[in-house]
């Protein structure tokens, strides 16, 4: 994610704060003008948005940092730090606001300019919805969850502004106690939205995050690679502000030459960063395990034993010897013929293909045939040595080395 993206986020923040001072100044105006306790209590949770807004705008501005000497992995968190701020002062408003509503519960109060009041609540209502549209689609577009929460803060503006409404008539009807009940559902609701928000930022701030699809979306990357990869032993991800970093700790065939598996990772680092723009980074840790069973291919050009001669080159195969090795123990072999027409680069990949072998003793193969089978196929390829003549004496050697 680039910078001018984050600035995009600041810039929404900013103008969220100048317009919740200006409505929240408003509002507290019209309830000490009105003396109703419920007009009161929202404006102080317009000043108590105002606050979570900024810690948003102050930790999207921080976390653009890069990294340094003394914070080497940036400053990220400082997003999600600020979201559990705003978190918090929802709570507090919430409090604040289910203690007045309880005082006027038990002491209702006539107002006056309900008209004035009832006027700036509507105007408050729909600038309540065009500000949480706009936050929210900030806040997806540079994954800040302290703006996301803010725009759910405004959400509920709009469903206390309809309960102000619904107060505000109650009270010119002079009907009690409506006043008390309502601004006090308002407060719990307030609460609840709090309490859920600030868990979920501690959440993120103690590294636990859950994405079920992204995480599938990963390992299929992996499964795609199973020539490759054996297995994914565990893979995490975690989320630090806007970003998240991961990392996969997997098993690798132990055939791969080192600069397949160089290669391939890289280009497995980029397909998986490629899933989100918020993937700041991905490592791969590669574990090789040493081989307990393996199956090898010796091309032979006499004999239908153990002790058949190895073919040197390619014209004077006549066969292959294919024999399973278990805890470095022989196993159970076979012997394939192959004809002049099974010498082509594709029909004798394809055979070499089908028997799902691991080593295979070079006899002079065709360069494609060999790139093919060596970086595509992770097939590890042993010279033919001019001094061992056996496929007995071959495997002996293939034993030691492996």
């Amino acid at each position: 994610m680039n910078t001018h993206v984050l600035k995009e986020g600041e810039k929404a923040a900013w103008e969220g704060i100048v317009h919740l001072l200006i409505l929240g100044s408003i509002k507290l105006i019209v309830g000490l003008l009105t003396g109703l306790t419920v007009v009161i209590a929202d404006a102080i949770r317009n000043f108590a948005e105002t606050l979570g807004v900024f810690a948003s705008y102050l930790g999207l501005k921080i976390s653009r940092k890069s990294a340094d000497l003394h914070f080497e992995y940036g400053y990220h968190k400082l997003e999600t730090l600020a979201a559990l701020v705003i978190s918090i002062g929802i709570i507090i408003v919430g409090v604040l606001i289910l203690q007045a509503s309880i005082d006027a519960f038990y002491n209702p109060q006539e107002g006056k300019d309900r008209v004035f009041a009832l006027t700036i609540t509507i105007i408050a209502i729909v600038h309540s919805i065009s500000l949480s549209k706009k936050l929210m689609k900030a806040g997806k577009k540079v994954n800040s969850l302290s703006l996301i929460t803010s725009a759910k803060g405004k959400r509920m503006d709009v469903i206390s502004g309809i309960a102000v409404l619904i107060s505000i008539a109650a009270n010119y009807r002079n009907i009690p106690y409506v006043e008390g009940i309502v601004s006090s559902l308002i407060s719990i609701f307030i609460i609840k939205e709090g309490v859920l928000s600030a868990k979920e930022s501690l959440f993120f701030l103690l590294d636990y995050w859950d994405d079920p699809k992204l995480v599938k979306k990963i390992k299929a990357i992996f499964r795609k690679e199973k020539e490759l990869i054996i297995s994914v032993k565990r893979l995490r991800l975690r989320r630090a502000g806007n970003f998240i970093f991961g990392e996969a700790f997997v098993e690798i065939n132990p055939f791969a030459g080192i600069e397949d598996l160089r290669e391939e990772l890289d280009l497995l680092q980029g397909q998986i960063q490629k899933l989100s723009p918020y993937i700041k980074d991905f490592s791969i840790y590669s574990h090789i395990t040493k081989a307990q069973s393996f199956k090898i291919a010796i091309p032979i050009k006499s004999g239908n034993n153990l002790n058949a001669k190895v073919a040197s080159t390619l014209r004077e195969t006549k066969a292959y010897l294919f024999v399973e090795v278990k805890n470095e123990k022989l196993g159970k072999f076979y012997i394939k013929k192959i004809t002049a027409k099974d010498k082509t680069p594709v029909k004798l990949s394809n055979i070499l293909k089908k028997e799902d072998i691991n080593i295979l003793i070079n006899n002079k193969l065709n360069s494609l045939l060999y790139y093919y089978l060596r970086r595509t196929r992770h097939i590890l390829i042993y010279p033919n040595f001019s001094n061992v003549n056996t496929v007995k004496n071959t495997i002996q050697l293939l034993l030691i080395d492996t």
